[in-house]
């Protein structure tokens, strides 16, 4: 059930595909699936005519929480170049304000984003189990570095890392705990 075409918005229901979603936001305008009227950014319109947040709209109807309620039309003249872009990048690293800002919950994935992520995971979609904790365990002991963990169980290294970097805040703050013997 597409966007395009779309006559009857009491009918759609959510995207399904991130295809949808891309044709969706793809125009030079976006449709409100409310009222079907064509606009260059939604939120507003959310707002005022049907009382609505654009995080309701979004959750109604499984839309990317990472994307604003705008066409591509309007997005690509939003001011927001590739040179404006690595310019508040390199001011946020600089002023470390992602270290500093407040951490909130994650919201959760729309179904089609959920769908497609275990789809290209394959037989990796599960988790690792506790033999593969064991594994990395051991070779952690041995004092082996993370890189080379990975390297060895053929997995990525931050899956190594985040199951070692527990470990390690561990084994600091025993060593800082732990009373000076004497001899």
């Amino acid at each position: 059930m597409g966007v395009v075409g779309l006559r009857n918005s009491a009918r759609f229901q959510r995207f399904r595909t991130s295809k949808e979603v891309k044709r969706y936001f793809g125009g030079k305008t976006i449709q409100c699936l409310l009222c079907e009227k064509p606009l260059m950014r939604l939120a507003s319109h959310l707002f005022f005519m049907h009382d609505m947040s654009a995080a309701e709209y979004k959750l109604r109807f499984g839309l990317p929480w990472s994307r604003g309620l705008t066409s591509a039309a309007s997005h690509r003249n939003s001011g927001w170049d590739a040179k404006r872009r690595a310019r508040a990048r390199r001011l946020a690293k600089l002023t470390r304000f992602f270290e500093f800002a407040h951490p909130s919950s994650r919201r959760e994935s729309p179904t089609y984003i959920q769908n497609e992520r275990t789809k290209h995971l394959g037989s990796r979609a599960t988790g690792f189990g506790e033999k593969f904790e064991r594994k990395v365990r051991a070779l952690f002991d041995k004092g082996l570095l993370d890189r080379e963990i990975a390297q060895s169980l053929g997995v990525a290294r931050m899956t190594v890392n985040k199951r070692s970097k527990k470990w390690r805040k561990k084994r600091e703050w025993r060593t800082k705990t732990k009373p000076a013997q004497d001899s």
